[in-house]
């Protein structure tokens, strides 16, 4: 049986059952279940915050021969290279191998990352007793974990925005974990399985405190990159990349409901995704200055990124209620909150300029 440490521990809820707001910033569900996992390995936890200290930079990529189309966030390094993946398992319809496994990891004190097809998981948002549309083809990259098990239950632990209020089984005696039945798994481990488990990679773990060093002086440089063209890549990074965004939009080449050729998703939704974990981005690095012993000293560092945080989601909100009033193309308001976003970036990034060599020892 797994460890009660596990069971105890804080994730999307702080001891008082309060929601740790921080949390949300770390990425997506893998990259916040590995933070959870490295918990177990050190002493003080706030440390791997660190490990989601990143590129700022948007990156935007399109192709002269086609409409290919990619907005993401430039990554300096991965929170994966802080860990190494064992026990890797994958079934297909064999749901009984599928528990086996898990009952076997468990028992010898691992958490086991899991991967299935979500919509077929009871405690899950999207789940459906009945649901009308099979659209099983549609392979699930979600992951959440199982921090351990009774004779017949699993505990388990998602995001609490994903739990679904009718059939979520809440465990009595930590409010952020779940309990089920390991029989109530079986479906969606017939369609589609796989787990694994990991552990901290202490040679990258002592490389940690000098991340920000690494972070911060590439992100200033890729910010000022003028863009590239590769055989018809054109790539656009940090501002040329915001420049582009609002080129891109002006010249009706691409609106808001444009299908993405290369994506499962329409440019609102990507860009959508993508200016969230932007502003994430910037939101970890306030937690850490705001954890400094004296974060006055880079008050002006806090009050550009606040700044430029604010910036870009009134630009996202902007963009979301054109969408739903059907306005996919560039309007004068979307491309004035455009200008201030370019604005407070060259600003933040100044910022960073004016006090680099204080902001790589934090």
């Amino acid at each position: 049986m797994q460890t009660l440490q596990t069971l105890e521990m804080e994730y999307y809820y702080n001891s008082a059952g309060e929601p740790i707001a921080e949390v949300q910033s770390l990425g997506n569900c893998y990259t916040r279940n590995i933070f959870f996992m490295l918990k177990r390995y050190v002493n003080d936890s706030s440390v791997l915050y660190k490990m989601f200290l990143d590129d700022f930079n948007l990156k935007l990529v399109t192709h002269t021969d086609s409409d290919q189309f990619e907005l993401s966030l430039n990554e300096i390094k991965d929170p994966e290279d802080y860990i190494t993946v064992a026990n890797k398992h994958t079934f297909s319809n064999n749901a009984e191998a599928a528990i086996q496994t898990i009952e076997t990891l468990l028992a010898n004190n691992e958490v086991v990352f899991v991967n299935t097809l979500m919509k077929r998981v009871p405690f899950y948002r999207t789940f459906e007793l009945n649901p009308a549309l099979e659209t099983d083809h549609i392979v699930d990259g979600h992951i959440f974990l199982i921090l351990g098990q009774t004779a017949t239950d699993f505990y388990f632990l998602d995001n609490y925005i994903n739990y679904n209020k009718e059939y979520f089984k809440p465990y009595p005696h930590n409010k952020n974990i779940g309990q089920d039945a390991k029989t109530s798994f079986m479906d969606a481990y017939n369609r589609q399985f796989s787990c694994f488990t990991v552990h901290p990679n202490q040679d990258e773990l002592a490389e940690l405190p000098a991340r920000a060093s690494l972070i911060l002086r590439t992100a200033l440089s890729n910010y000022y990159k003028p863009p590239s063209c590769t055989e018809g890549r054109l790539e656009y990074i940090g501002r040329s990349a915001i420049q582009e965004l609002n080129n891109l939009f002006a010249s009706g080449r691409f609106i808001l409901n444009t299908k993405i050729s290369n994506r499962p998703h329409d440019l609102y939704s990507l860009t959508r995704t993508t200016l969230t974990r932007h502003s994430d981005r910037k939101k970890v690095l306030l937690l850490l200055l705001n954890s400094l012993a004296n974060p006055n000293a880079l008050s002006d560092v806090i009050h550009y990124a606040r700044q430029s945080i604010e910036q870009w989601e009134l630009l996202r909100n902007v963009m979301t209620r054109q969408y739903i009033m059907n306005e996919f193309t560039l309007t004068d308001q979307m491309e004035e909150y455009m200008a201030y976003v370019l604005h407070a970036e060259d600003l933040f990034y100044h910022s960073i300029e004016k006090n680099i060599d204080n902001l790589c020892q934090i």
